[in-house]
């Protein structure tokens, strides 16, 4: 079962109209980081508040969509599939005349993600954009791969789904997407790798990663040695972690974090961590990949004024 996060806003879907209409209880979203879920069997986008606690996320506005040409997942370069999986928001096409199909303006996601390239999946060029036309969206699949919007909502999109950290989930039905269960449990292995690390507890640190799992040439065995040559460095070794967010999606599930790190005052690492995890046989999450960035966890203040809508119906 889904988390039940609260509703921002009360909802009518328009029969021709673009956004949901919206009736808000609230005008302004502050310092809050975004989640965009997009449904492929409805042919919806959710955008949605993702605070830590998952359970409070609040939904912000419903889209109508278009997909891919082809069903499925996309694998290969060319096969005209929509991605399935867990992206970052890219930056936005701004100021960029692009051709007619794709409407108003665009924003790229980071397929092929870290994961994909695992699955040795293949192609590029996968936006977030407008159309030539509005009744495109109506004609449900006529993308290459892409995800369309009425324009209108995809500029409504550009103020809340900033660059690196706007969160992108799709995924063929949201049932299974961020299932509260999933992300407990998730939250938990993350916190026991942090304490891990924190502890300088190499065995239970390393209890974590997938037997599979490599870093740039190191495998799994070679990592450990690795680490454990790290942690043996520092007299003192300082870690924080803050701003944690748990992701789920059926295929697999993602974890970030704000990471504070100083090793007895002479190296200092701030930026964030993203760990990407699958269960393994047993059931259990495991680390496949993960990345540091100098960047942070950051959330964004939006007028809910920025979404347009057609036709506001009265309150429910």
């Amino acid at each position: 079962m889904r988390y039940s996060g609260t509703l921002l806003c009360f909802f009518f879907l328009l029969q021709f109209g673009t956004a949901y209409a919206v009736t808000p209880t609230s005008h302004h979203v502050s310092n809050q980081v975004i989640a965009l879920e997009i449904d492929k069997k409805t042919l919806e986008a959710h955008l949605r508040t993702w605070p830590e606690d998952h359970s409070k996320s609040r939904l912000v506005a419903i889209f109508k969509v278009a997909i891919g040409k082809a069903q499925g997942d996309k694998q290969v370069e060319g096969d005209n599939k929509t991605p399935e999986g867990i992206y970052f928001a890219q930056r936005e096409f701004a100021g960029v005349k692009l051709p007619k199909k794709y409407g108003a303006t665009a924003i790229p996601i980071d397929f092929p993600n870290p994961v994909d390239l695992l699955d040795k999946k293949t192609g590029h060029g996968i936006w977030l954009h407008g159309v030539e036309s509005d009744d495109r969206v109506k004609e449900a699949n006529v993308t290459e791969g892409c995800v369309a919007f009425h324009n209108k909502d995809i500029l409504s999109l550009t103020n809340w789904l900033r660059p690196h950290h706007g969160y992108i989930i799709i995924a063929d039905g949201l049932g299974d997407v961020n299932v509260d269960s999933d992300l407990r449990s998730l939250k938990k292995q993350a916190y026991k790798w942090i304490k891990a690390w924190q502890s300088r507890d190499i065995d239970g640190y390393i209890s974590h990663y997938a037997k599979d799992f490599k870093f740039k040439r190191k495998n799994l065995k070679s990592y450990k040695r690795y680490k454990k040559q790290v942690f043996r460095s520092y007299r003192r070794m300082d870690v924080k972690v803050s701003n944690l967010r748990a992701f789920s999606h059926p295929k697999y599930a993602m974890t970030i974090m704000n990471q504070d790190f100083n090793g007895d005052n002479r190296y200092f690492s701030v930026g964030r961590k993203i760990l990407y995890w699958k269960r393994d046989k047993n059931r259990q999450w495991k680390i496949i990949h993960e990345v540091f960035e100098k960047r942070r966890v950051e959330g964004v203040s939006v007028s809910l004024d920025s979404i347009n809508v057609q036709n506001p119906q009265t309150n429910l």
